[in-house]
């Protein structure tokens, strides 16, 4: 299924516009050598085909590059978590139009706000993306990068607090292990930071559960963002917490597992992405292997439109009999839990779930309470484990506010 909006001709202008830029790069020169692409309008998207991770490797870090070095402004690397990175190019009109898909968000950046980066800042997208938005809203940034030691978590904490950021904006485990490390050292996150107002997370997926969670930690509001390296930024969530596709620069279909068919609205389905107005390395029907649902939405945050719901990675999914769960239902059960989880860790096991659980004042009635209440609400068969602390979370290391140094090359007496 795809659910647009109001703004067709709009749509149909730019799939046009960017059927003419596809063979530019030599991925769809090759891959549309047999389609007059020039007969295509969006209603027989269907009929071209899928663009798979597999094809953005085989082609190199240059392959979909579809405009001259001399445009690039950014390239980019996903993380690799599922095989070999994939890139992807920016021009600086495609730096803007992240920029403005994420100040779209319900967090209403604003040139009062001073906002945290805690987005890691090597080869990674949304950390660069967060500076445009800033740059176009007025707001300041402090750049925390995440995954550096330069910026230990007590460090970023105390950041937080002199300067008075009112925005944060990382990973949602980052979030938590900020939340942890202030408790760790005697402080309360909902309370030590009263400038604070919103946080911005994107980068993992996070169920109604686990926002509602990190909202608790933190007492602000969170505000979530859905997209890729790939493909840039797909949706901001407004200030009702609905995932609005932006859909002048996307056309996203839900497919069935054969990648054939459409899901029907509300179903759940594969991401196939068509990036309508990227210019570096645009993508036709990019089969991404996220989990998702389509909604045609009209949202008491007075837009209208495109929504989406992010269930987790395809490859994830685990079946048991006529049971399916996508990371999306786990993660919610492990937050249903009470009190939750500081560290957790899933493992598939013949028949059922090994679930590894690092809680605050749990014991073996703990355990097996929790064992009861993820068994019910997951449908298998649940086996848990109280893990010992540093076997999940390093707690030492996570206060540990060693900042890297640059060496010394003269020593004076």
């Amino acid at each position: 299924m795809t659910v647009a909006d109001g703004n067709h001709d709009e749509q149909e202008k730019r799939f046009k516009a960017m059927l003419a830029r596809l063979p530019n790069s030599k991925l769809y020169r090759d891959k549309l050598s047999n389609y007059p692409l020039q007969t295509f309008d969006l209603t027989r998207i269907g009929e071209l085909p899928l663009t798979t991770k597999d094809d953005l490797r085989a082609a190199g870090a240059t392959g979909h590059l579809a405009v001259s070095v001399r445009e690039v402004a950014r390239y980019f690397e996903s993380t690799g978590t599922s095989g070999e990175p994939s890139a992807s190019w920016f021009t600086q009109a495609d730096l803007a139009a992240g920029g403005m898909q994420l100040a779209s968000c319900g967090a209403d950046l604003n040139a009062d706000d001073l906002i945290l980066v805690r987005f890691p800042y090597a080869l990674a997208l949304p950390a660069f993306l967060m500076e445009q938005a800033a740059n176009q809203t007025g707001a300041g940034i402090v750049p925390a990068s995440g995954r550096t030691v330069v910026t230990p978590y007590p460090r970023v904490l105390e950041l937080v607090g002199k300067l008075g950021v009112t925005v944060m904006a990382g990973l949602p485990r980052e979030m938590e292990l900020l939340a942890e490390c202030s408790r760790l050292l005697g402080g309360a996150p909902a309370a030590d930071y009263p400038a604070l107002r919103a946080i911005i997370v994107a980068g993992e997926l996070l169920g109604d559960r686990r926002k509602s969670h990190i909202e608790a930690l933190w007492g602000v509001p969170v505000y979530n963002l859905f997209g890729s390296t790939e493909t840039s930024n797909i949706a901001a969530a407004c200030s009702r917490g609905a995932l609005h596709v932006a859909d002048r620069d996307y056309w996203i279909e839900a497919l069935r597992e054969d990648g054939a068919t459409a899901a029907g609205e509300g179903e759940r389905g594969f991401a196939a992405v068509t990036t309508l107005s990227h210019q570096g390395s645009p993508l036709l029907r990019y089969w991404n292997g996220d989990v998702i649902s389509l909604h045609a939405i009209q949202c008491p945050c007075g837009r209208a439109g495109s929504a989406i719901r992010h269930y987790g990675r395809g490859r994830e999914r685990l079946t048991f009999g006529n049971v399916v769960l996508d990371s999306w239902d786990v993660q919610e059960a492990v937050y249903a839990l009470k009190p939750v989880p500081v560290a957790w860790k899933v493992m598939e096991q013949a028949g059922g779930l090994h679930v590894m659980l690092d809680a605050y004042g749990s014991d073996v009635t703990t355990a097996e309470r929790f064992r009861q209440a993820l068994t019910e609400r997951l449908g298998v068969r649940v086996t848990v484990d109280l893990m010992e602390h540093r076997k999940l979370l390093d707690r030492a290391a996570l206060i540990d506010n060693t900042p890297s140094t640059k060496p010394v090359y003269i020593q004076k007496l």
